[in-house]
């Protein structure tokens, strides 16, 4: 065997072996790594797009069941008030919000009204046809709360209906009030902004289509990047669907540009290739994609420090580590709505359910006392009917930022518990320690010096609380979690029907003592 033919047999193993083994690496692990990062990042995409969505029909679920509990609408159904809908539904304030179509049925589930908002103000509607194709009336007319999704013509949007009580909510029922919003443009716009792909909506144009079960995202294949979830109304009907769409360049491909020059250097070069690929693209490669199966086995997202002297390895390390950063802004923006409210920018009900329960389980064990503690301003629905939900607004605004000072404990959380009421549990306090909280508490709601002149109590606005106190926990209160927070509840009921601007303790115990402010 000659020299020459022994070179040229060493350097064609060589390329076999070596370029080979780079081909099925790429194949075999590099490129189902970025498969699943790729599809993992798309889930994440969608969540956000459903949070969103839920964002969106929880503000119109509020701002319905507002409109619903209002003595004003009760009173109109009721036949007492004719001026109602020019004043109310009518209104610049109510054409300007996001209601598309307003409907109203009486409790014998006539027929009232229904209208569109436009520019020019309230348009009647006669034809209730699309209307009710997807919205159940039967069920819509006869449950308290209803929300779902809604196809109008060509359009889908989402629709919530509240059962028509007083402020108080002590009367019955006489009807039922829906508000509906469309899903437009803007929308449609945010969500492509968050999730940087292209999204579109298509109605079905009230096909019949059988009953089906949402897609699960545990099951979502990467496909070409493009995902079609159907949009089902009340009755679990598809209505439509929903388009995602990703560009050709968001996803990995099988064989890169990288890979096919490396082989080709491979061919001319295969003793220096050898060298040069080890120490300036195997080792830096290798180490990148252990970086991305560490991410993708424990769930950690982290930068790849890495600097390499090959200008595409250093630009997939930056691409990547801006896609990771990208990605952990997406997740902190998420994490961030998803446990503040957006009005107070306190804690909301979410972020309390899961910090309650941390705590209880930690004083549990520790023993240390814990107290819950809601709070409810006083007749705050007589301030939102005389003063108008915008100054109701900013006192809600007023009064969390005035117990943001009075609760500064680093085990202490404050949250918006829902419209009105704020919920705090802390714990190591002694039970006068506790006393002395609350009346600072009340006596600093008065300081704002906030006028309340329908208020049967007080010029000003005032707070009235109850309280859960625990002073020796222990493993006896395992399933207690729950009894406590009624506790709380129980105590806040009446703080109120003994005056209100006050407060009241009652500890976990059939023997309870009271403390009153």
């Amino acid at each position: 065997m000659t020299l020459k033919r022994l070179i040229f047999l060493a350097a064609a193993a060589y390329i076999l072996v070596v370029g080979g083994g780079l081909l099925i690496y790429r194949i075999l692990i590099a490129y189902p790594e970025l498969e699943q990062l790729t599809l993992e990042s798309h889930k994440g995409d969608i969540r956000a797009i459903k949070s969103t969505y839920e964002g969106e029909l929880n503000h119109l679920k509020l701002f319905n069941s507002d409109w619903a509990k209002w003595d004003e609408t009760y009173a109109f159904l009721n036949g007492q008030d004719p001026g109602y809908i020019e004043r109310n539904i009518n209104s610049d304030s109510f054409i300007n919000s996001n209601v598309d179509i307003v409907s109203i049925y009486d409790s014998q589930k006539r027929h009232i009204l229904t209208g569109k908002t436009t520019g020019a103000g309230l348009e009647l509607l006669t034809d209730l046809s699309e209307l009710t194709n997807d919205i159940h009336l039967d069920t819509v007319l006869n449950r308290d709360e209803v929300c779902a999704l809604i196809r109008l013509g060509k359009r889908i949007g989402y629709f919530c209906s509240n059962s028509v009580q007083d402020s108080e909510e002590t009367n019955p029922s006489n009807g039922t009030l829906i508000f509906i919003r469309m899903i437009d443009n803007s929308i449609i716009q945010r969500l492509q902004n968050l999730t940087d792909s292209q999204i579109s909506l298509r109605s079905y144009d009230n096909e019949q289509h059988s009953i089906v079960i949402p897609p699960s995202l545990d099951n979502l294949p990467l496909t070409d990047g493009r995902y079609h979830f159907p949009l089902l109304n009340g009755k679990n009907i598809p209505i439509g669907v929903l388009n995602i769409h990703y560009q050709k360049e968001q996803l990995p491909v099988l064989i890169d540009k990288n890979t096919i020059i490396s082989i080709l250097a491979m061919l001319m070069l295969p003793i220096l290739i050898t060298i040069f690929v080890y120490y300036f693209f195997l080792k830096p490669m290798t180490t990148i994609f252990s970086n991305i199966g560490t991410m993708n086995k424990t769930g950690k997202l982290q930068n790849i420090s890495i600097h390499t002297h090959i200008a595409e390895i250093d630009a997939f390390t930056a691409n990547f580590n801006l896609f990771i950063q990208q990605i952990k802004q997406y997740q902190q923006k998420l994490e961030s709505e998803s446990n503040t409210d957006g009005l107070t920018n306190l804690f909301n009900r979410r972020y309390f359910d899961h910090q309650y329960d941390e705590m209880w389980r930690a004083v549990s064990r520790t023993g240390n006392s814990i107290s819950i503690v809601m709070m409810d301003i006083d007749f705050f629905k007589k301030y939102n009917d005389h003063y108008g939900h915008q100054k109701g607004d900013d006192a809600l605004k007023a009064v969390a930022s005035k117990l943001k000072t009075v609760s500064r404990r680093a085990n202490e959380t404050l949250a918006r518990y829902g419209g009105e009421e704020f919920v705090l549990i802390t714990e190591s306090l002694s039970k006068k320690e506790l006393e002395d909280m609350l009346a600072n508490i009340i006596n600093s709601i008065e300081t704002l010096n906030l006028e309340h002149k329908p208020s049967p109590i007080s010029d000003h606005l005032t707070i009235s609380c109850g309280a859960c106190y625990i002073e020796n926990p222990g493993s006896w209160m395992k399933d207690k979690k729950e009894q406590a927070l009624k506790i709380a509840d129980d105590s806040l009921y009446e703080a109120k029907e003994n005056g209100r601007n006050q407060f009241i303790i009652h500890p976990l115990s059939n023997q309870s003592t009271n403390s009153k402010y």
